[in-house]
């Protein structure tokens, strides 16, 4: 399974996503979890996402889940991001060693705890964590993904994920910072982290 969680450092930008059906899926697996008719050790891994806003999950082959997870080219990744802003009528952003230290901090805390979420340590948020590399936000949005075999796929489950889209497409947007890291077991956890900094 892969997964994608985006978060906002606004109100408006915290709702949950809204594809046709996702909402009784979610109700659905989170009935059968809590009667314990799924209780096994994976559920631990995405039942959180079935009951955080802004999260959905994706089934993946065998044979995807068999790929060798590809290497972080942040060159590549912000590449990645400034053709999709570009086709979408948005300006260009710029890779800043602050975002990226803070999108490292979410990557290391999700593969550690082996769970997905915007939550890090100390209850930290995307702006706090911002904060905490030096980065004045204005605006700190983050995208995450869990599973995805490279940036390109983790991009790819964002841009068509209602949350994780209108963060790719935030026009005041100015910088990113990217950063993917594993759990012992070789699981991805990429992060993407937006920003706008006060001056």
């Amino acid at each position: 399974m892969a997964f994608v969680c985006a978060s906002g450092d606004d109100p408006q930008h915290q709702r949950s996503e809204t594809r046709e059906g996702t909402g009784l899926l979610k109700q659905s697996l989170l009935a059968a979890a809590l009667m314990g008719m799924v209780a096994t050790p994976a559920v631990a891994q995405w039942l959180p996402c079935i009951i955080t806003p802004g999260c959905s999950i994706t089934f993946v082959s065998p044979e995807y889940a068999a790929r060798p997870v590809q290497p972080l080219n942040p060159e590549a990744a912000l590449a990645a991001v400034n053709v999709f802003r570009t086709k979408n009528g948005r300006g260009t952003v710029v890779l800043d060693a602050r975002l990226t230290k803070a999108a490292a901090m979410q990557s290391e805390t999700q593969a550690k705890r082996n769970r997905i979420g915007h939550d890090g340590p100390g209850g930290s948020l995307p702006k706090d964590r911002a904060a905490g590399a030096g980065y004045r936000a204005k605006i700190a949005s983050e995208n995450a993904a869990a599973g995805q075999k490279s940036f390109t796929d983790a991009m790819r489950s964002w841009e068509g994920s209602t949350g994780h889209r209108e963060n790719l497409l935030r026009p005041e947007v100015t910088a990113i910072g990217v950063a993917m890291a594993k759990t012992a077991s070789g699981r991805p956890y990429w992060t993407l982290v937006l920003g706008a900094e006060r001056k």
